[in-house]
C-alpha cells in the first residue's frame, strides 16, 4: 500500500523539491543548494533536489504518492500534460498522479501549511506569478480555513513590452507611453527601483539595507480602492522622481548616485504604505492572523511594519518566501487534491534539509589535508564561545539545514557582536557592500529584552528596533537606523546553539551573536561539508564546525 505521501518540484528560478507525507512536510531543498548556482534558474527538473528529496524522506520512488509541479507565466494546465510525462520517466513511475499547480496557489499553500493556525488570511505578493486572461497574477489574497484555501480576490498586472532588466522598463525617460499606464504589481515596482539604483536581479534585499540611511526623496499618493482593487502603474514613483531630476539641472547618473539611499527610502515607503492599506481594507472577516508568502514578504522591515501599522496580530510568512519555497507549495496543494486536507503546522520549520555523518566529515577533512578535533558538545560549545569572544569568525555546519535565503546556524557564519569592526571584515569577507546589516541570533526568552519586537521571530523575518540602551554596546548587528532583523532560538528546539548563546553571554556579557549566511560573494549557502571546506580556505574565516570536528586556522595575537 503507498503511503499518502507528495513530492512538490518547482522548475525556474530558485527550483527545488519538497516532501509532504501523512500531511506534514519532512524534507525541502533548493537545487541551488547542490548544483551550486545560485538561484538556479533552469526550466528543467531539478533532479539533484528531487533526489536529495526523497532520500531525506526516506522516501522509495515506487512508494511515492502524488506530485505537484509548478512554474511561472505560463498557465500550469496547458504544460502539465507534457511536464507529467517528463516527471514520470524521471522517477521511473508512468502512473504517479501528477497535479499542476498555480504559482500564486503553491506560495499561499506553502505559508498557510507551515503556520500553526486553522483560520487565516493569506496573502501572496512577489514579482509576477502565472497567466490568467492574458496578463499575470501580481497579488492573491486567500482564506486558509480548516487545511484548506479559497481564492477570494486576485490583482493582475499588464505584461511591459520589454524585459523587466532594461531601461525602458525602470527609467521614465525610456519608458513608452503605452507601457506607461500599464498596470505593475508591489514586487515589480520594487523591482524597478532596485535595477534604477544599479543592483541586479534578485537584489531587492541591497535596496531595502539602502533604505535606512536616509529619509524619503518623495512620497507618492497614498492608493486607491480597498483590497486588492488598487491601481499601481508602471510609471508611478517614476514621475516624481524624473520630476526632481529635472528641477535638480544634475546629470541623470549623477544625480540617481547621489540621492540613491534616499530613492530606496522612497520605494521601501512606497511597499510599505501600500501594504499597509491594503490590508487595512480588506473585505473580508478579520481573522488577526496573516500568512504571507511571495519575494516581497523577505523585506522583513515590511514584515514589522504589518504588525506596527495594522490590525494583524499574528503574522506568519515561511521562511522560504520566495520561489525556493514553491515547491512546498506544490507538495501540499497534490497532497491536498490527492488525500484531503493536510496539517497545517510550523513545527518542521525550518530545518528540512541534508545533514551529514562523522564518516562522511572525515573523508572531506583527509581529502583536504585538514587536522581536526572530534569534541564533545561540551568541550566544542566551551571553545567556540572563547573563540567568538576573542574576536575569531566562525563557519558552523550543524545538523539539516535550513530552507530559504537566510542562515538560522546550521549553516552559517557566527562573530561578536560588540566589535565595532565586525561588519566591515564580514562584508569584505563575503564581497559585500559595506552599507549591508548583518543580523543577530538570540535567546528566543531574551528576544524582547534586546528587541522591539511585535512577536516572536524566530526565522529572521522581522526587522525591529534594537533597544537604545544596547545599539552602542552591540554595533556589529545595529543597523544604522537603529534596527535589526532577528533570529531567536528556543533551548528545546535548539539547544545546541541555545547552549552556545548562553556560555557566550558567560564571557562577553549578552545571549547575542552575529548570524550571517556561510557563503561567499555570489555563492549559495553551502549545504555539504565540502561546501563549508572549500568556502573556509577560500575566504578570512578563522575557524571551522563541521558537526563535532572543530578546525581551526590561527588564534588572535
Amino acid at each position: 500500500m503507498l503511503q499518502r505521501t507528495a513530492l512538490g518540484i518547482h522548475i525556474g528560478h530558485d527550483r527545488g523539491a519538497a516532501v509532504v507525507a501523512e500531511g506534514r512536510l519532512v524534507a525541502q531543498i533548493a537545487e541551488e543548494r547542490l548544483d551550486r548556482r545560485k538561484h538556479s534558474n533552469s526550466p528543467e527538473l531539478p533532479v539533484k533536489a528531487i533526489n536529495a528529496a526523497l532520500e531525506i524522506a526516506g522516501l522509495r520512488r515506487d512508494a511515492l504518492g502524488t506530485v505537484g509541479i509548478s512554474y511561472t507565466n505560463v498557465v500550469i494546465a496547458d504544460v502539465v500534460d507534457q511536464l507529467a510525462a517528463e516527471i514520470r520517466d524521471v522517477l521511473r513511475r508512468p502512473t504517479v498522479s501528477v497535479h499542476g499547480v498555480g504559482h500564486h496557489d503553491c506560495h499561499a499553500w506553502a505559508t498557510y501549511c507551515t503556520a500553526d493556525v486553522d483560520r487565516a488570511i493569506v496573502l501572496v505578493a512577489d514579482g509576477a506569478g502565472d497567466i490568467v486572461d492574458d496578463r499575470l497574477e501580481a497579488e492573491s489574497l486567500y482564506l486558509g480555513d480548516r487545511g484548506r484555501i479559497r481564492l477570494l480576490e486576485r490583482r493582475l498586472q499588464d505584461v511591459g513590452l520589454t524585459r523587466t532588466t532594461r531601461r525602458n522598463a525602470f527609467n521614465l525617460a525610456y519608458m513608452s507611453s503605452t507601457d506607461r499606464p500599464k498596470q505593475i504589481s508591489l514586487g515589480r515596482k520594487y523591482e524597478q527601483f532596485t535595477y534604477l539604483l544599479g543592483f541586479g536581479q534578485d537584489q531587492a534585499g541591497k535596496t531595502m539595507a539602502l533604505a535606512a540611511y536616509s529619509s524619503p526623496l518623495f512620497r507618492s499618493a497614498l492608493p486607491n480602492g480597498s483590497g486588492l482593487r488598487f491601481s499601481l502603474t508602471f510609471e508611478d514613483g517614476l514621475v516624481e522622481l524624473d520630476q526632481l531630476w529635472r528641477e535638480s539641472g544634475e546629470p541623470w547618473h549623477r544625480y540617481v548616485h547621489q540621492n540613491a539611499a534616499a530613492i530606496a527610502a522612497a520605494a521601501q515607503t512606497m511597499l510599505e504604505v501600500q501594504v499597509e492599506h491594503l490590508i487595512k481594507t480588506l473585505d473580508v472577516e478579520n481573522t488577526g492572523a496573516l500568512c504571507a508568502a511571495g519575494g516581497v514578504f523577505l523585506s522583513c522591515r515590511l514584515n514589522h511594519h504589518i504588525l506596527t501599522h495594522t490590525p494583524i496580530k499574528q503574522l506568519h510568512v515561511v521562511p522560504a518566501a520566495g520561489d525556493d519555497g514553491q515547491c512546498v507549495g506544490a507538495a501540499f496543494a497534490a497532497y491536498s487534491n490527492e488525500y484531503g486536507p493536510p496539517e497545517c503546522s510550523s513545527a518542521s520549520l525550518p530545518y528540512l534539509g541534508g545533514s551529514y555523518g562523522d564518516e562522511e566529515i572525515a573523508e572531506r577533512l583527509d581529502y583536504f589535508h585538514l587536522p581536526a578535533d572530534h569534541l564533545s558538545d561540551h568541550e566544542l560549545i566551551s571553545r567556540l564561545a572563547t573563540d567568538l569572544a576573542d574576536g575569531l569568525i566562525l563557519g558552523l555546519l550543524r545538523a539539516r539545514s535550513e530552507m530559504g535565503p537566510r542562515a538560522l546556524c546550521h549553516r552559517s557564519l557566527l562573530a561578536d557582536p560588540r566589535r565595532a569592526d565586525m561588519q566591515d571584515r564580514l562584508n569584505h569577507l563575503k564581497g559585500r557592500e559595506l552599507f549591508r546589516p548583518f543580523a543577530p541570533v538570540v535567546t528566543a526568552d531574551e528576544q524582547f529584552k534586546y528587541f522591539g519586537l511585535a512577536q516572536q521571530s524566530p526565522y529572521m523575518l522581522l526587522a525591529a528596533a534594537v533597544h537604545e540602551q544596547y545599539r552602542n554596546v552591540l554595533p556589529a548587528i545595529t543597523h544604522v537606523d537603529g534596527t535589526a532583523r532577528v533570529q531567536a532560538v528556543t533551548v528545546e528546539e535548539e539547544p545546541f546553539i541555545h547552549s552556545l548563546l548562553r556560555k557566550f553571554e558567560s564571557l562577553a556579557g549578552f545571549p547575542i551573536l552575529l548570524n550571517t549566511s556561510f557563503n561567499l560573494g555570489g555563492d549559495p549557502i553551502v549545504e555539504a561539508p565540502h561546501d563549508a571546506i572549500v568556502a573556509f580556505l577560500g575566504a578570512d574565516i578563522d575557524v571551522l564546525a563541521l558537526e563535532n570536528f572543530y578546525v581551526a586556522k590561527r588564534r588572535p595575537g
